[in-house]
């Protein structure tokens, strides 16, 4: 089990759909000072409040440590299925990676060993 405090995820996509993810996660771990669904302990990101609609964005998600990373994605990727229901933005959801960080370095030793 990682025994760092947090888990930290890499989401890319769509920038209209990423504001409205900061946004609804920003506003709901402020106002109650819990996690987002279960989970989720922060976001954050650049340009994420007045942003091209044709762009893309990237944002920072940081989960709970105590859970797997796996299991930590799950919940993530059921935010981003939540969001997107409750904002009409399922195209836009169906265009966004989810990636942890950890595997973003994994990855990129691989492709340099090759």
């Amino acid at each position: 089990m990682d025994t760092s405090p947090e888990h930290v995820f890499l989401l890319e996509g769509a920038a209209s759909f990423l504001d409205v993810v900061y946004e609804t996660i920003e506003a709901h771990v402020q106002r109650t000072g819990e996690e987002y669904e279960q989970v989720i302990t922060g976001i954050e990101g650049a340009d994420v409040g007045d942003v091209d609609h044709e762009s893309t964005a990237v944002l920072y998600v940081y989960a709970l440590g105590t859970v797997e990373p796996e299991e930590a994605e799950a919940w993530i990727e059921r935010a981003l299925d939540r969001i997107a229901d409750d904002h009409n933005m399922d195209l836009s959801r169906a265009g966004v990676q989810v990636t942890r960080e950890g595997e973003l370095e994994e990855e990129e030793g691989t492709n340099e060993e090759v």
